[in-house]
């Protein structure tokens, strides 16, 4: 790209925003407050991909995922979208300030936490895994898995049977981290044997944010709960934690395509990773705003994920507007052979009800993380034992999970799964436990 006054001043706001994440990512370090919700969210979000991707997406290499005439396309709205995303994590910031400076009565993350809670049981672990397993082989005798890793792809081509896919994985990777946080307190050999399972499942789905995203929350989950333990929350052990589970990333997606050669996946990780899809947020907003024919949609997509309990084969209105239908057909490609772009965490609001949508949604989703996030920090404060802890640290991450799926509405499938699955299990609880409900000492955040 050829530098001009514009240039200059974007990537010196680029590098003004990117310093100024930094020294707040520092701070926390200093503090042991690195890993929490909030600050997890906002890497993973915000952070890496619509700001740090922001000099990668002029690279020519992008080319190769997107076409050469698409890239030049795109390349004309990367500022514009560029300047949307730091207004909406401005307001998403803003609605974290807000939510330290008001104390919110947590009824419904304590009851929330208390049905995560009812899971966690060999006798119940147990029953779920045989469900899992039934829903297994009942998609194996409906042909699900001709190939290994096939299983989302053949749910995609048969939209009838698309329903049972997405209820199977999705309560696959519910299943896990009920497992890993059960091991955690347990240390039992079978529960971890289960884990390793159902990590096969839910590889059989080809693709490799179901599993590889579930690890990621779960490594968080650990080094939020031992914050205060600089052996066991060591961050160079956690950052080669993650650069390990994005090389399997790299390499899952290289063995969908057929190329199984570990070297050739080494090779070509740095390229995948900042020129490939993984974080290609900022890049696929730009790809659709190219396109757009800047009519708003006033919620359709929006309301299109809501209405996700509905199957789309008999309510066409799902398949119409579906945030994936809309970013495929706008870039001109087959909505039935492509899944999706991906236009971030501010691009379905934007699309929706431009920049005040993309405020408004931003304030409240800061306010809604950060409050689960200090709800969650107030209960590691106050000295809770780590078994009864991971509890919540694990429940409040499942539901900060959630509440991101109504900024972008994609897997808004899974956010009834998971509803269902507490519903269940606030049910056993009450059920079984009756209605008390633990006091918290004030805790005010530091931000």
């Amino acid at each position: 790209m050829q530098f001009d006054f514009t240039s200059i001043l974007f990537f010196t706001l680029w590098g003004f925003v990117v310093f100024s994440f930094l020294f707040w990512f520092a701070y926390l370090y200093t503090k042991r407050k690195l890993i929490t919700i909030t600050s997890t969210t906002i890497l993973m979000k915000i952070f890496i991909p619509l700001i740090i991707m922001y000099p990668f997406a002029f690279s020519d290499k992008n080319a190769k995922a997107t076409g050469s005439m698409n890239y030049r396309l795109y390349l004309e709205e990367i500022n514009a979208t560029f300047v949307i995303c730091l207004i909406g994590t401005v307001f998403f910031i803003l609605g974290c300030y807000a939510s330290s400076q008001i104390r919110v009565k947590n009824p419904l993350i304590n009851s929330f936490t208390f049905a995560f809670n009812s899971y966690l049981n060999k006798m119940n672990i147990f029953l779920y895994f045989f469900v899992l397993l039934g829903i297994f082989l009942f998609m194996y005798r409906l042909g699900f898995f001709q190939t290994f890793l096939d299983g989302r792809s053949f749910g995609m081509a048969n939209e009838s049977l698309r329903p049972i896919a997405n209820l199977f994985y999705s309560l696959c990777t519910f299943f896990i981290v009920i497992t890993l946080t059960y091991y955690n307190q347990t240390k039992l050999l079978p529960i971890l044997l289960l884990t390793i399972i159902v990590g096969l499942f839910l590889t059989t789905s080809g693709t490799r944010g179901g599993l590889l995203w579930t690890l990621v929350m779960f490594f968080f989950i650990y080094y939020n709960l031992y914050f205060d333990d600089k052996k066991k929350a060591n961050y160079s052990k956690l950052f080669i934690k993650g650069i390990l589970v994005l090389f399997v990333a790299i390499y899952v997606g290289d063995a969908r395509t057929g190329q199984y050669n570990l070297i050739v996946s080494i090779t070509n990780t740095f390229e995948k990773v900042f020129y490939g899809n993984n974080f290609s947020d900022l890049r696929d907003f730009s790809w659709v705003m190219a396109y757009w024919n800047q009519e708003f949609l006033h919620g359709k997509t929006m309301l299109s994920g809501y209405l996700a309990f509905i199957p789309s084969a008999i309510f066409p209105f799902r398949e119409q507007w579906s945030l994936g239908y809309f970013t495929v057909s706008t870039v001109g490609f087959d909505p039935s052979v492509h899944p999706g772009l991906r236009p971030g965490i501010f691009g379905e609001s934007f699309f929706n009800f431009g920049i005040l949508g993309v405020c408004s949604i931003g304030f409240i989703m800061g306010f809604i993380i950060n409050s689960i996030s200090r709800y969650v920090q107030n209960v590691l404060y106050q000295g809770t034992s780590k078994k009864d802890a991971i509890i919540v640290v694990s429940a409040g991450y499942i539901l900060a999970d959630l509440m991101m799926n109504f900024m972008i509405t994609a897997g808004f499938f899974k956010v009834y799964v998971v509803l269902g699955l507490i519903f269940v299990g606030y049910v056993f609880y009450r059920l079984t436990k009756g209605g008390k409900k633990p006091g918290f000492k004030k805790y005010k955040i530091t931000w």
